[in-house]
């Protein structure tokens, strides 16, 4: 038969004081990790936030000089409605992990800026082409996800109709913002139609071929 008085004391014996003061260290130790941790995840989401502000964006030079204007004249930054479309808005992904890989990658953007390769008007008009042809392409690829941040196929109510009917027919045909509406928040150069047209037409024809390879893969 049990003793009730042996719980008791395993209980105590539990409880009581290491007989090592050096195993005190691992509570302690556990603790200690604990808020350093804590604390350097606090630290580090608020350096994403901080770093995805439209305003830390224009503390480039390059931004500043040839970005702001265009942007603050655009209907993404005054409207009627007053709803801002920001920075991060129309440029970073909204899950956490592809979220911190992009701002790693676009950390390297520091390396052009250093560079001075849009310091000027004149350099920046130059690059326009390039930029639009990547971002384009990467809003081609990804469906345009960033504008549907903000916009939903589902949502959009009181349009006149021939708005509705041109939203619907690009469902039909598998259509996204991108492929009608681009120059929203930047300039337009003089061969953007040009642009538009290579990257459509790369896309469809990579398009074309994964779909090949895939059929011939199930064959």
């Amino acid at each position: 038969m049990s003793d009730p008085g042996n719980g008791e004391q395993q209980k105590t014996r539990f409880w009581k004081k290491p007989r090592s003061k050096w195993l005190l260290g691992i509570p302690i130790g556990g603790f200690v990790a604990f808020v350093a941790g804590a604390i350097g995840i606090s630290a580090f989401n608020y350096t994403l936030h901080a770093t995805s502000t439209t305003e830390f964006c224009f503390e480039c030079h390059s931004h500043e000089l040839n970005i702001r204007p265009e942007y603050e004249a655009s209907n993404h930054a005054m409207n009627a409605s007053g709803v801002r479309a920001e920075c991060a808005d129309c440029h970073l992904p909204k899950p956490w992990a592809r979220y911190v890989w992009t701002k790693i990658v676009v950390s390297l953007d520091i390396i052009p800026e250093l560079q001075g390769v849009i310091s000027t008007p004149e350099k920046y008009a130059e690059r326009r082409g390039y930029l639009k042809r990547k971002v384009w392409t990467h809003y081609k690829e990804n469906n345009s996800e960033f504008c549907m941040h903000c916009h939903q196929w589902e949502h959009m109510a009181e349009q006149s109709r021939m708005a509705s009917r041109m939203h619907e027919r690009a469902q039909e045909k598998g259509q996204s913002c991108i492929d009608c509406h681009r120059g929203l928040a930047h300039d337009m150069t003089d061969e953007h139609k040009e642009i538009w047209k290579e990257v459509d037409a790369k896309f469809k024809e990579e398009k074309a071929a994964g779909a090949g390879a895939a059929g011939g893969a199930a064959n």
